[in-house]
C-alpha cells in the first residue's frame, strides 16, 4: 500500500532513476516555494501602496488650508457668499414675477424693489455699536500647529484676516457695495493661554472704540469651558492688585534683588488682571463669568477708504443702520427708556429719514450718490448746517450732525466710546513710542 504524498520508486529501479526522481521532486518543491513567494511580494506590494496612499491622503486632509488658493477660498468666502445669496434671490424673484404675469417695466420695478428689500435686510439697521458681535468658529489644523502641537503664534492673524472680512460683510455692506476698502493699520495679540491642535474655538469680534479716523476692533479666541467642581472662577478686577488698576503701562513697580515666590505670584496675579481688564472693559461677560475659556486677545485698527479719500467711522456706521438704544441719544426724554430697542422693524430715524434716501432707489437713492456722500459731501452738510445754525444766532460748534447723534455723541455711550478709545490708544502708543526708539 502506498502512502500518499510519498514518492514510489519501482523496486527494480536503479540508482539513475532514483536520482532522477529526486531531482524532480526538489525542482517541483522550489517552483512551488517561488510562486508562494512571488504571491507574498505581490500582496505585500499591494498593501504598501494602499497605505501610502491613504497616508498620502490623510496629510492632505490634515493640512487642506495650506494648499495654494486655500487662504485666498476662506477670506473672500463671505463675498462669494453674499454674491450667490443675490443672484439665487434675483433669480427666483424674477421666475415669480414671470409666472404672477409681470413683464416689462411693471416687473422691474417690482423686481428692482424686492431687491431692496433683501439688500435692507442684510444691513445692520438698528444694530448697536458696542453690543454687535460677529463670531468665526474654526478649529486648529495641523498645518496651524507648531512643534508643540499647538496653534502656532502665526497663524492667529491669518485666521483674523478672514474673521474680519466676515465682520466686515455684516457691518458695512453698504461700504463695500459702492468699492471701499478697510485697510489695516496694526494688530496687537495677548496670548493668554494655549490652543491645542485640533481644538473647536471662537474668534469673537466686536468694535472696541473708534474716533474721527480710526476703529478698533477687538477680537478674542475662547473655546467653552467644561463643568467641573474643580475649576476655580477667573481672577476679577476686585482681586487684581490697585496697581493693576491704575498703572496706563500695566506693570508692576521696580524692585531689586531676586524674585521671590510671593514676587513671582503677584506678577501673575497682575498678569491677569490686565487680561480682565482689558476683557471687562469691552463687555464680554462669558470670559468673565467662566463660560468660556479666554487663549488671545487681539486689537486690530483698522480706517476706511474710498480711493483716497478716508471716511469717519461714525459716517460709515450711521448709513450701515447702526445706532444707539433711543434712551442713549443724547437729550432723550426720560420716556425713552420705555421704548424698545432698534432693530429692522423698528428702525432708528437716521436710517429711515437720512440713509434710506442716499441708498433705495424708490426714494431716489443709488450706488452714484452714496459713494458721492461717502466722498465727501458729508462734510458739505455738516459746514451747511453749521452755517445755518450760526445765522440763527446758536452755537455752531455744539452741532451734532444726525451720523454723530446715531452713535450717541454727547450721552452716556460716547462716555465708554472715549474711555474705551483712552485705552486702545494707550496700547498703540506704546508701539509707535517702540518705533521711534529704533534708528
Amino acid at each position: 500500500m502506498n502512502r500518499p504524498g510519498l514518492l514510489r520508486i519501482p523496486q527494480n529501479a536503479g540508482l539513475a532513476t532514483l536520482i532522477s526522481s529526486l531531482s524532480a521532486l526538489q525542482s517541483s518543491q522550489n517552483l512551488l516555494n517561488s510562486n508562494q513567494l512571488t504571491r507574498v511580494l505581490r500582496l505585500s506590494s499591494r498593501i504598501s501602496q494602499l497605505l501610502f496612499k491613504v497616508l498620502l491622503f490623510a496629510i492632505f486632509l490634515l493640512n487642506i488650508r495650506a494648499i495654494p488658493g486655500g487662504w485666498h477660498w476662506r477670506l473672500f468666502w463671505p463675498v462669494t457668499k453674499v454674491r450667490i445669496q443675490y443672484l439665487f434671490q434675483r433669480t427666483r424673484s424674477s421666475f415669480a414675477l414671470t409666472l404672477a404675469g409681470k413683464t416689462g417695466r411693471k416687473k422691474l420695478d417690482a423686481l428692482n424693489l424686492k431687491m431692496e428689500k433683501w439688500l435692507e435686510g442684510i444691513t445692520p439697521v438698528g444694530a448697536h455699536p458696542f453690543e454687535f458681535r460677529t463670531l468665526y468658529k474654526t478649529s486648529v489644523t495641523l498645518d496651524e500647529s507648531d512643534f508643540n502641537i499647538h496653534m502656532s503664534n502665526s497663524s492667529y492673524p491669518k485666521v483674523l484676516d478672514c474673521a474680519r472680512m466676515k465682520a466686515a460683510m455684516e457691518l458695512f455692506p453698504q461700504f463695500l457695495r459702492v468699492g471701499g476698502v478697510i485697510p489695516l493699520s496694526s494688530t496687537h495679540f495677548h496670548f493668554v493661554k494655549e490652543l491645542p491642535a485640533f481644538a473647536r474655538y471662537e474668534l469673537r469680534l466686536s468694535i472696541g472704540a473708534w474716533d474721527e479716523k480710526w476703529m478698533y476692533v477687538v477680537g478674542r479666541f475662547v473655546t467653552k469651558s467644561k463643568p467641573s467642581s474643580k475649576t476655580k472662577p477667573s481672577t476679577s478686577l476686585t482681586d487684581a492688585t490697585p496697581q493693576a488698576l491704575t498703572s496706563p503701562a500695566g506693570t508692576p513697580a521696580a524692585t531689586t534683588g531676586p524674585p521671590s515666590l510671593s514676587a513671582v505670584d503677584e506678577a501673575r496675579k497682575l498678569d491677569a488682571a490686565v487680561s480682565n481688564r482689558l476683557v471687562t472693559e469691552f463687555g464680554d461677560t462669558d470670559v468673565v463669568n467662566g463660560h468660556v475659556t479666554l487663549h488671545t486677545i487681539c486689537v486690530s485698527r483698522v480706517c476706511f477708504k474710498l480711493g483716497r479719500i478716508t471716511v469717519p467711522p461714525a459716517v460709515l456706521m450711521a448709513t450701515n443702520g447702526i445706532s444707539v438704544h433711543p434712551w442713549e441719544l443724547a437729550d432723550a426724554p426720560p420716556s425713552a427708556s420705555e421704548q424698545p430697542k432698534y432693530s429692522p422693524s423698528n428702525p432708528p430715524l437716521t436710517w429711515t429719514l437720512n440713509s434710506q434716501t442716499m441708498i433705495l432707489k424708490s426714494l431716489g437713492g443709488s450706488p452714484k450718490r452714496l459713494r458721492e456722500f461717502y466722498k465727501g459731501h458729508w462734510r458739505s452738510i455738516l459746514d451747511e448746517a453749521k452755517t445755518k445754525v450760526a445765522g440763527e444766532g446758536g452755537d455752531a460748534a455744539a452741532y451734532v450732525p444726525w451720523w454723530d447723534r446715531a452713535m450717541g455723541v454727547g450721552g452716556p455711550v460716547d462716555e465708554m466710546r472715549k474711555r474705551r478709545l483712552d485705552v486702545c490708544r494707550k496700547l498703540v502708543g506704546g508701539m509707535e513710542g517702540v518705533r521711534d526708539m529704533v534708528s
